[in-house]
């Protein structure tokens, strides 16, 4: 499978929350319509179904449900796009990737906006900035490496009362200095 290939399938918006939710535990079809209303139940047919062709998600077991047989999903692979994935990849085949993620943020946020009746994004803790600095590449390393480490802790974390279910997002590229 050609690298952009792999990306696609991991990036798209409805295969990367499905993905997401296999880390953390097997699934069937049922439990993931329920976990994900806003995605038709045929839709996460035909996304399993690609999952399961791409190598990323494999039947972790079948049981009869009323006769009929129903498959639980399970995480085979971790879904991660390689350095050498991203240095075969064209610059179009990063815009295009980088364009879908972006669209699954939108939309994420907006069946957010949509969830409630009233909204307090003070107290949900709800953001988005940008800051301009000039770091070197080990500098940038240093500053990530803790972040890194505490959202490694965190999100093997399980649900528990107090807990809300989060998504915190970080892109960064320099930045094109004028001349």
């Amino acid at each position: 499978m050609h690298p952009s290939e792999k990306a696609d399938l991991i990036i798209h918006p409805i295969r990367l929350r499905i993905l997401q939710l296999l880390s953390r535990e097997p699934l069937t079809i049922n439990k993931l319509d329920q976990l994900m209303p806003d995605v038709a139940k045929s839709s996460l047919y035909r996304h399993i179904r690609k999952l399961l062709d791409g190598g990323f998600i494999e039947i972790a077991e079948t049981h009869p449900v009323k006769g009929t047989p129903e498959n639980s999903y399970r995480l085979l692979q971790a879904p991660h796009i390689t350095v050498e994935d991203v240095q075969q990849m064209s610059k179009e085949d990063h815009l295009h990737l980088f364009s879908s993620y972006v669209a699954g943020l939108v939309q994420g946020f907006k069946t957010y906006l949509d969830s409630r009746e009233t909204l307090d994004l003070v107290s949900d803790r709800v953001g988005f900035s940008e800051i301009l600095f000039y770091a070197s590449t080990d500098e940038f390393d240093a500053l990530l490496m803790p972040i890194r480490d505490q959202l490694s802790k965190i999100s093997q974390q399980p649900p528990q009362s107090g807990r809300r279910l989060r998504k915190l997002v970080l892109i960064n590229h320099p930045e094109v200095e004028e001349k």
